[in-house]
């Protein structure tokens, strides 16, 4: 029993780091009586005449205002609230517009026990989640934007420098293509390559030139010069989007961002969990 006391005073100190507000609405309980909406006319409902309450964990906009949460960004399936009090943490929210399984199962798929535990120093970590899925409270990152490249420069300047160094060479097929361009096409083939290596001896990206990704960067020992100083880091992300189906062409600037351990991290890329997989 003292055990299971001690348990449960962890978990409610670990949740209270949320701040006050994230609790009270878990709990539906407004720091003021909520008067959004108009009075309940129905006879037979419970509040007639009553303004409607916010239910707890409501993730309704106008619901969430109210408890101070504040939208900070939107994608195409989820949107990005900040928690009422605390800046180290946001909310990410399954857009029910779309259908509950498919935006929900985005949030599922971050919270995935395999990758969590298996790639947390890739992914934002999760700390807590509605049952359904339809909310998952994360670790904030900042983005680096939409067209920037100055991730790849602080976590993975070795492309950059084999990209700048080799701007003048006719012989490297992405002398006049952007760095993330570079990046991620590098990074496809490479994936590629792992999952098939009996048919990977072609590029598929350029079916009419037959290139392989050797000729591509310029030959053997251009290629050579490039691996040889593929940091730890890089190896690892290779391993994560192969694992788990991650388009690399999609790992751009606005969903990659700096934690604020200083690691990078990788934000909405699409893959799928381990669970899923099975």
């Amino acid at each position: 029993m003292k055990l299971l006391m001690e348990s449960w005073r962890k978990f409610l100190n670990e949740r209270m780091e949320f701040g006050e507000g994230f609790e009270r609405w878990i709990h539906g309980e407004p720091e003021e009586e909520p008067t959004r909406g108009p009075m309940s006319m129905d006879v037979d409902d419970d509040e007639f005449g009553q303004a409607p309450h916010c239910k707890p964990q409501s993730i309704d906009p106008e619901c969430l205002e109210e408890y101070g949460f504040e939208k900070i960004g939107e994608g195409s399936f989820r949107a990005v609230w900040a928690l009422p009090d605390n800046p180290n943490y946001v909310m990410k929210i399954a857009d029910e517009l779309w259908g509950d399984a498919d935006t929900k199962d985005m949030n599922k798929q971050e919270a995935d026990k395999f990758a969590q535990t298996g790639y947390p120093d890739l992914l934002p970590k999760v700390y807590d989640t509605a049952k359904d899925y339809s909310w998952i409270v994360v670790e904030r990152v900042r983005p680096y934007g939409i067209s920037s490249d100055k991730w790849i420069y602080d976590f993975f300047p070795i492309f950059a420098k084999f990209w700048e160094d080799n701007q003048n060479n006719d012989d490297f097929q992405w002398r006049n293509t952007s760095l993330e361009d570079f990046f991620g096409e590098y990074t496809e083939s490479r994936r590629d390559e792992i999952r098939k290596p009996e048919l990977y001896s072609t590029s598929k990206r350029r079916p009419l030139a037959f290139l392989s990704l050797t000729q591509e960067l310029g030959g053997e020992k251009a290629r050579e010069e490039l691996e040889s100083q593929l940091p730890p880091l890089y190896k690892r992300f290779l391993e994560f989007i192969e694992q788990y189906g991650v388009e690399p062409v999609e790992i751009r600037g606005d969903n990659v961002g700096r934690a604020s351990d200083g690691r990078f991290v990788i934000l909405d890329s699409g893959w799928h969990s381990e669970e899923e997989k099975r």
